[in-house]
């Protein structure tokens, strides 16, 4: 594969690891009120800004950085990876910086390096005699155990985070001090086992036997439990064997020939120094971010699990009986809005109903609406009693109005929100208690904080009432209109029309004369039949509609309070639950 080819493919690879983590950090961000959030959020941006770093150095050498506390022989370890003795200040007595050391063949090498950290923290140091840094940039750093090691922490930091491998270098003749390995853990944390490599120097002044059954053994043991992750390697190398002129002291000559410098020394410049290589690590260790930042995620989660399921099931247990509650303090309260319902009614029948029976309960809409007042406008006499009908229809109009739009809206909000509220309050502060032990802030207790303000839940409640009353009202008036129902009410007036039609016309035909008091017996016959199918139709109405209607609404409401995403108080907490549940899932 080319090499072009194997970079754009690399590359989607990233991008695909940088999703992964930025949904991590999504998820965490939406539950702002969890504890744990801004850790993880902060875990997140640190590894994204890692996988930039990690993307920006395609192109560029492998960086391998050595650290490690005084007197384990780091810069020793280092001349001798670079193959330049000189290249490092060695011993004990040499002078401790606060810089990081940057060592490469040709300046221009390190120059993107030294530009990120910053060229006044760097100290650059290159020489072509250094053969073995063709393909490889050497960073050294100052002893971890130096009394100026908070000052330079946060560009050891940087620099560890801009290298492709990291070279832990212990002293073996200690190499379990406790504040060694403690002070690694949060730097070996970002790598991954095949990129992290544990470097125990001086293996020469041991015993062999003594080395390789006992110290071995033991140090894999106690770095695996306290940095909590696999150990691949343990090189037990003789640095100051592999210097061209070692200058053993006195009495220091290595006691045996156990060393495996060669095998580390063919990692770094043989395995890993090859293009398509040196690209899978890196692409490996954005891998290895995303496993930390998954591992992480469910850990913090793990612990409260059960816990965060059980309030999420009690938030909609209280929800749905603060619900139940309020519409049970509206249906005991409606009585008062029969009126509205009953005229509401009829306009939905007026929409439906047609021929001579349609037409008086369309009037009867109206009339219900407007009173007997209208009535008066229409009668010729006296201009008061006209003007008293048209003043009483626009008053009873107002009034019927009113009437609809409390029905509309459920009646009275106050003590139906009252309700609501007093049920949440009863129960929530255990509830919230619980969720401060979750890892919630202290936010979550406040009452206030959780619920909508009156506007937006009356405004909620009115809304799935009137959605209700206006799906049970369709159902009765659609049941009250079908057309057989129609036909047969219809029928006595029409035939009746139709008859005395058809009698009419035919002695016209044939010339015949029709008293005047057939007419008006005809007329009355007419009237009565069509009064009373309509009255018929009322008591059916009456039957189906007013209160029967009102507590089906009530019912159907109460029976769907409990279905449905229709939280009023929880949605934004269990959004915030089911992000943190996520996070675990994920």
């Amino acid at each position: 594969m080319k090499f072009e080819e194997y970079r754009l493919k690399a590359q989607g690879r990233l991008s695909a690891c940088r999703e992964t983590i930025r949904s991590y950090q999504a998820m965490a961000a939406a539950a702002d009120r969890w504890i744990p959030s801004i850790a993880l959020q902060s875990e997140c941006q640190t590894a994204l800004d890692i996988l930039d770093r990690l993307e920006e150095r395609f192109d560029r050498k492998l960086v391998v950085t050595l650290i490690g506390p005084s007197g384990a022989g780091k810069s020793t370890l280092l001349n001798a990876l670079a193959q330049h003795d000189g290249l490092s200040t060695v011993g004990i007595n040499r002078p401790t910086t606060k810089k990081i050391v940057v060592f490469c063949r040709a300046a221009a090498d390190a120059d993107a390096l030294v530009t990120e950290l910053g060229r006044d923290k760097v100290a650059l140091r290159s020489s072509v005699a250094a053969g073995a840094l063709k393909n490889v940039i050497l960073v050294d750093s100052p002893d971890m155990d130096s009394t100026e090691s908070k000052t330079y922490r946060p560009v050891l930091e940087k620099a560890i985070s801009l290298s492709d491998v990291l070279i832990c270098v212990l002293n073996a003749e200690n190499p379990k001090r406790r504040d060694t390995i403690v002070f690694l853990k949060p730097f070996v944390d970002y790598y991954p086992g095949s990129l992290l490599y544990v470097v125990l120097n001086h293996c020469d002044r041991l015993q062999e036997e003594e080395l390789k059954q006992s110290i071995l053994p033991d140090l894999k043991q106690h770095l695996q439990a306290a940095w909590q992750k696999k150990v691949d390697t343990v090189f037990c190398i003789s640095a100051r064997s592999h210097l061209d002129n070692p200058h053993w002291p006195d009495g220091e000559k290595p006691l045996h020939g156990f060393d495996q410098y060669r095998q580390l020394h063919d990692e770094i410049f043989g395995t890993l120094n090859q293009g398509s290589r040196l690209a899978d690590s890196r692409i490996e260790r954005a891998q290895h971010l995303v496993a930390l930042i998954r591992n992480s995620a469910g850990s913090a989660v793990a612990g409260i699990r059960e816990k965060l399921e059980r309030i999420r099931a009690d938030i909609l247990r209280l929800e749905l009986e603060a619900r139940t509650s309020a519409v049970r303090a509206m249906k005991a309260a409606g009585g008062e809005m029969l009126t509205g319902i009953h005229a509401m009614f009829y306009q939905k029948l007026a929409g439906r109903w047609w021929g001579p029976v349609g037409w008086l309960v369309a009037l009867w809409a109206r009339f219900l609406m407007a009173g007997a007042g209208v009535l008066a406008t229409l009668r010729f006499g006296n201009p008061m009693v006209q003007l008293w009908g048209l003043l009483s229809s626009l008053v009873r109009l107002r009034k019927t109005r009113q009437a609809v739009a409390e029905a509309s809206s459920g009646g009275d909000l106050y003590p139906i929100l009252l309700r609501y509220r007093y049920t949440i309050q009863q129960t929530w502060p255990e509830i919230a208690g619980r969720m401060v032990a979750a890892g919630f802030n202290s936010s979550v207790r406040n009452l206030a904080n959780m619920l909508p303000d009156d506007k937006e839940l009356g405004q909620r409640l009115t809304s799935g009432w009137k959605t209700t009353l206006d799906s049970v009202m369709d159902r009765r008036a659609a049941a009250l209109s079908g057309f057989l129902l129609q036909l047969v009410f219809n029928a006595p007036t029409l035939a009746l029309m139709g008859l005395f039609g058809y009698q009419s016309v035919k002695n016209f035909l044939f010339q015949n004369t029709l008293p005047s008091g057939y007419f008006l017996h005809a007329g009355i016959s007419i009237v009565m039949v069509w009064l009373l199918s309509f009255v018929l139709l009322q008591i059916i109405i009456r039957f189906a509609g007013g209160r029967s209607l009102l507590d089906r609404a009530f019912d159907r409401l109460i029976k769907d309070t409990g279905t449905g995403d229709k939280e009023l108080l929880s949605s934004s907490l269990i959004n915030e639950i089911d992000s943190i549940l996520l996070l675990e899932d994920k």
